[in-house]
């Protein structure tokens, strides 16, 4: 009996996404808007709720960047499973801080959106990705 099909996904579809949250988290620590904080959890939450049909980074990505810098589609792909993990990592950590953001615990909150920040931009600038590296030793194990 054969093994189903581990699914896919074009590796710059989760680097696109990494690199919008470090941005965006970025922005919204420099110019002290929680809000963005709140967005991105959001964004995070729908994604990884709804997969990629739903995810409205990775419908940006695919609608709006690929069609200008891969014209005939993804040329190298990974296994969906470590940075889907990753982002529902990401997403319970931008929860939590929205949270603590909102309940006035500042100090917490930003340091968790700043963990994430740091992580997201290391994954989109290096491809290393810690969550990913935790899911395959750890959660797979």
């Amino acid at each position: 009996m054969s093994q189903p099909a581990t699914p896919m996904v074009d590796v710059n579809v989760p680097r696109f996404n990494q690199a919008v949250v470090t941005v965006v988290t970025a922005v919204a620590f420099l110019a002290d808007l929680p809000v963005l904080v709140g967005v991105m959890f959001t964004v995070l939450a729908l994604s990884w709720m709804g997969g990629p049909t739903v995810a409205p980074l990775s419908r940006l990505y695919s609608g709006l960047v690929r069609p200008r810098f891969q014209p005939d589609g993804p040329t190298e792909f990974e296994p969906a499973g470590p940075p889907r993990f990753a982002q529902l990592v990401g997403t319970v950590f931008l929860g939590a801080s929205s949270l603590a953001l909102v309940s006035g615990f500042d100090t917490v909150g930003w340091g968790l959106a700043l963990v994430v920040m740091v992580l997201a931009g290391l994954a989109a600038t290096t491809r290393i990705c810690v969550g990913c590296i935790f899911y395959e030793r750890v959660v797979v194990r």
